[in-house]
């Protein structure tokens, strides 16, 4: 009584189960074997899948069923590449056939589709790491903008009182010469008569005091509207500042880490390097199972697989010949049977 497992992988190899038995024990392990290689890229197709779809799905069952969907199309297309492969008479012969070669050729498209997202998985620390590079650097790119920009209208605000020294000043020395004109006193840059009272030099030092106090708050005004200018500006910038940081996407998905992959692959050999084997690597896997049976010599299945189809073929070909024969008599007696009614 042959194992469950047994059957289970003489099944995945696509192998007639009733031509086994009759052929030694080795051969029933060779064909077990094949059905085993086959198992493999549709595991990790799997495991490639599962992953590739969690990274733009959160529900655990719609990536976990694609992941199921995606090894079982793997699996049906290996299956269905060994079990259709026939050996030939030598091992030569196998391998340069196009039967061969467009088998091999399929299943490295296959094993390319299956080893992308596991190079993904393999590098998902670095890739996360990159990602959050990009992320940071798109955001401390407005940023540096921002504290330019700020920097620029903190600089005019704090030098918008400037211009009110010169002003003060003129007025503070204005006012000492109107004290010393009522006093009489004679100051030594001549600006007094030396004559106490409010003379007419008074009264014009008067009038020039008055138009020195109304510009200086004329400039105040002034001043106070370019700070509140200055100040509604400084908050359209934070909020412009803010709504491009909240309008930056960082998106993790698949697309995003092919992008991060490509980013680190171009800036680090040994990734590169990395990359490409385990690409390879995954390739080879899934094209074993041809490739190995491609590379075995032709067994006693072979032999009674080759025996049945040609038995097959030579009683096609016996029938239709029959069905020919029996066509032309058929004819024949038609044509006899019109010449006895002439």
């Amino acid at each position: 009584m042959k194992s469950i497992l047994y059957r289970f992988l003489i099944g995945c190899a696509g192998s007639d189960e009733d031509i086994l038995d009759k052929c030694p024990r080795s051969e029933h392990i060779k064909h077990a074997g094949f059905g085993a290689l086959v198992l493999v890229p549709a595991t990790l197709g799997l495991f490639s899948m599962t992953y590739a779809i969690s990274t733009f799905v959160e529900k655990p069952y719609l990536y976990i069923l694609a992941g199921i969907v995606w090894a079982g199309i793997v699996f049906i297309f290996d299956r269905f590449i060994i079990s259709t492969f026939r050996k030939k008479g030598s091992v030569l012969k196998d391998i340069s056939s196009l039967a061969f070669i467009s088998r091999v050729v399929f299943s490295a498209f296959v094993g390319i589709a299956v080893a992308h997202p596991l190079v993904l998985l393999y590098f998902h620390e670095s890739i996360d790491v990159n990602m959050d590079e990009v992320a940071h650097a798109k955001v401390d790119s407005i940023e540096n903008v921002y504290q330019l920009q700020k920097k620029n209208l903190q600089l005019q605000t704090d030098t918008i009182d400037r211009n009110l020294r010169p002003i003060s000043d003129t007025i503070h020395t204005q006012e000492g010469i109107l004290h010393d004109e009522i006093k009489g006193v004679v100051r030594s840059d001549d600006r007094t008569t030396g004559k106490a009272g409010e003379g007419p030099t008074f009264k014009y030092d008067t009038a020039y005091l008055s138009r020195l106090y109304s510009e200086l708050a004329q400039t105040k005004q002034s001043n106070e509207s370019k700070k509140i200018d200055n100040a509604n500006t400084m908050a359209k910038l934070d909020s412009a500042r803010q709504s491009k940081i909240n309008r930056l996407t960082f998106s993790r998905d698949y697309l995003e880490r092919e992008s991060a992959l490509s980013r680190l692959t171009a800036s680090n050999s040994i990734i590169k390097i990395t990359t490409w084997f385990l690409i390879i690597f995954f390739i080879l896997v899934d094209i074993l199972p041809v490739t190995w049976k491609g590379l075995t010599s032709r067994g006693p299945y072979d032999e009674y697989l080759n025996e049945i189809e040609l038995k097959i073929k030579n009683d096609v070909q016996e029938k239709i010949i029959d069905s020919e024969t029996k066509l032309e008599i058929h004819k024949r007696n038609k044509e006899k049977e019109l010449m006895v009614y002439d």
